[in-house]
């Protein structure tokens, strides 16, 4: 398999603090890739650069052969999904109104969606199992429903690669393992690049 992502002799500093120093390593196109570490070494920085909201100090990252930060913004949105460790408040949205917020880099804000992307909003809904909350407020769910929300939302982004930052970290045991489960199975199913931070080895 070809790489999807490239880093090479990648640094990124924040103020006077190296975070990263000297990375080399691809990410392969297809495959689920767990970033492990404790806290403050550098995970959490390492994705945010793929996901390009850092820039590094040195060194670059390629996406499918080239340069990062030259594929234009849109079309970046179409092919790399990012979920930070907090994401933002959904201020009401019902799931059916967050994961349609995954078409918007093919839509744009004046877009109109087309059946087919109302199919590709149910599909995603229903790959998560969570076809009996569609109507439901997303802040009203459990730690788990929310994550598979937002998942939902990137798999109707029709992405080809997940960038997830600690996506378990504020749930409990069972909830972890069947996120990480859905993840895995999903990255299968749809032949996705998948790089996800944990910090617990035995998940």
């Amino acid at each position: 398999m070809s790489a999807f992502f490239e880093v090479s002799s990648l640094g990124v500093r924040i103020g006077d603090t190296t975070i990263v120093k000297d990375i080399n390593l691809d990410f392969r196109e297809g495959e689920v890739t767990a970033l492990l570490g404790h806290n403050g070494s550098g995970k959490s920085t390492l994705l945010k650069v793929l996901a390009r909201q850092l820039t590094p100090a040195k060194g670059e990252v390629r996406l499918m052969g080239n340069r990062n930060h030259q594929t234009d913004a849109r079309e970046f949105a179409r092919t790399v999904g990012y979920l930070p460790q907090h994401p933002p408040g959904t201020d009401g949205l019902t799931v059916s109104e967050l994961v349609a917020l995954g078409r918007y880099p093919w839509r744009g804000p004046l877009g109109r969606y087309t059946p087919d992307d109302y199919a590709l909003i149910d599909q995603a809904i229903a790959d998560t199992g969570l076809t009996p909350f569609r109507h439901r407020s997303v802040d009203t769910l459990s730690g788990g429903e929310r994550q598979r929300a937002w998942i939902a939302m990137l798999l109707a982004q029709q992405t080809r690669c997940l960038l997830l930052d600690e996506p378990i970290s504020a749930l409990d045991v069972k909830h972890q393992v069947e996120t990480l489960r859905l993840v895995h199975r999903l990255a299968e199913e749809r032949d996705l690049t998948v790089v996800v931070v944990l910090h617990d080895v035995d998940l």
